[in-house]
């Protein structure tokens, strides 16, 4: 039996419409899909590591214990707020990367030159990589030196 009917349309259109009975088990379904996620959920035990993280200032709803690889179990609380301290820094310095990028993308770079034969308008003009291997290599020491020094 086919579930399927085909109309044709004053416009010489096709349209497929499903009977009655389809319909009703499709909705049925639907609701029996949707009524799942009203469920109660059985809760596990959370280690202490983890309660500690809950526990930590700037936890906040509605993922407090947010770790996925479960770095919170790795050492102990000193251990935890290197990690913290660790990911503030990295992200701050990819936010910073972002937008140099993006204000370099938009045209705006800073006057003058970078070197005797180097201006910063003829890097902006360069994809990524080739400006970079076009910083002589005193720039790239002080790059250098200043990121691992922070």
């Amino acid at each position: 039996p086919n579930n399927l009917t085909s109309i044709n349309t004053p416009s010489h259109h096709s349209i497929s419409v499903y009977n009655n009975n389809t319909m009703k088990i499709i909705t049925l379904l639907t609701l029996f899909g949707s009524a799942a996620s009203f469920t109660t959920v059985a809760v596990s035990k959370i280690s202490t590591a983890v309660n500690a993280l809950e526990d930590m200032a700037g936890s906040t709803a509605p993922i407090k214990a947010f770790d996925p690889m479960g770095l919170a179990t790795v050492g102990s609380e000193e251990t935890l707020a290197w990690f913290r301290a660790a990911e503030l820094k990295h992200s701050r310095v990819a936010m910073l990367a972002t937008t140099g990028y993006l204000i370099n993308a938009a045209g705006f770079h800073f006057p003058g030159n970078l070197s005797s034969e180097l201006s910063f308008a003829d890097l902006a003009a360069m994809k990524p990589i080739d400006a970079w291997a076009a910083v002589p290599d005193s720039g790239k020491a002080q790059i250098l030196f200043f990121l691992f020094r922070c």
